[in-house]
């Protein structure tokens, strides 16, 4: 049976089950059967059922008729493609905001990693994918190009669900921390072979756990 903290007895279990689809313990279109859970995660229904639409609301796992609540499946090339556009338009704004980029962006940048860092040593993980989110929103916006933000904010609905997958994982959030440092310093120095170099490696590291659990 496992253990968890009751104030955020929900929370966690929508954690823990992200991370047993990641790890291929819940496989695509595997039933999510509350009465199942309850007794994986020795609680009532309720905290199952808040769970079940956290991960509905991310696009984890979805409610079909007469079936029920079953991990939903994507294709790598869904992913794949998603993956490849954001990342061919992170490295296009973060060259462009290298030349006229001001030192109270870059601080209000490393103001969010240290919020960042904060939210990993309280295991916080809630906490720290809403900065996550808050980061990236950030860097698509210094260029200041209205159009690229709105192409980022459609873009991220369908992006949030593969990225909280990538990140439900601890070690996968430490990881990510130092990626992000790297990135913010590679900005700072203006070092563009840095930033392409970071932005590959995050984005192979989420393709790598993301292929576990997607359909060709």
């Amino acid at each position: 049976m496992a253990e968890f903290d009751l104030l955020t007895l929900s929370q966690k279990i929508a954690e823990d089950i992200a991370t047993k689809i990641v790890e291929g313990t819940f496989k695509p279109e595997d039933r999510l059967i509350e009465n199942e859970l309850t007794e994986i995660y020795g609680t009532s229904r309720s905290p199952i059922r808040e769970a079940l639409y956290s991960l509905e609301n991310q696009g984890i796992v979805e409610r079909i008729p007469r079936k029920g609540v079953i991990v939903k499946k994507h294709t790598k090339k869904e992913i794949f493609d998603l993956y490849d556009a954001v990342y061919i338009i992170q490295v296009n704004i973060l060259k462009q905001s290298v030349e006229t980029l001001q030192t109270e962006q870059v601080n209000d940048l490393y103001s969010v990693l240290e919020q960042m860092e904060k939210a990993i040593e309280k295991a916080n993980f809630e906490e720290c994918f809403l900065l996550i989110e808050d980061l990236q929103l950030k860097i698509f916006e210094l260029p200041g190009n209205t159009v690229i933000i709105d192409l980022y904010q459609k873009l991220n609905k369908r992006w949030t669900t593969f990225r909280y997958l990538t990140l439900s994982h601890p070690e996968s959030l430490i990881r990510s921390m130092q990626e992000y440092k790297e990135l913010v310093k590679g900005l700072e120095e203006k070092d563009y072979k840095c930033i392409e170099v970071i932005l590959e490696k995050k984005k192979n590291r989420g393709l790598s756990i993301l292929e576990k659990i997607v359909t060709e």
